[in-house]
């Protein structure tokens, strides 16, 4: 014989497991919502050593407000756009990399003075404010070149 007990915490086991389960599956959709097609392109494709690059983050937040936009190099912020923080536009020091920061905003950022070193990795995390808090991000390959 089944000893109704026994099966009660099973049952609320099962019911948790399906509350937290449809919790998940709603912050997903919640998620996918708010942030799309985020890319990231610099202009000009191949920069000139002490020429200016700008590297331009497009993204649709789909009615969402904005949180923020950061830059990086490799794995390092170099610029952050915050619209709800003062000031709106903060420069991270890295060593090569000369922000411009009056042509810099939360789709771009001018770097001046372009030096070999920068070659490489950039990328740009899009984050949404709430509900959704959704994050995406992009990278490209910036190359520097001679004159």
């Amino acid at each position: 014989m089944w000893n109704s007990s026994r099966m009660r915490p099973c049952g609320w086991k099962r019911f948790i497991g399906v509350a937290v389960l449809l919790q998940i599956i709603a912050n997903c959709a919640l998620g996918t919502l708010a942030l799309r097609n985020v890319t990231l392109t610099v202009d000009p494709p191949a920069v000139k050593r002490s020429h200016i690059a700008t590297l331009l983050c497009f993204y649709d937040l789909e009615g969402a407000p904005l949180y923020a936009v950061k830059f990086y190099r490799g794995l390092r912020e170099f610029y952050r756009y915050s619209p709800s923080e003062i000031p709106k536009n903060k420069i991270f020091p890295f060593p090569g990399i000369h922000v411009d920061l009056s042509q810099s905003n939360a789709s771009q950022v001018v770097i001046r003075n372009v030096g070999f070193g920068l070659s490489g990795n950039f990328s740009c995390e899009v984050s949404a404010d709430a509900p959704s808090f959704s994050t995406a991000m992009a990278h490209i390959q910036m190359q520097v070149v001679g004159e």
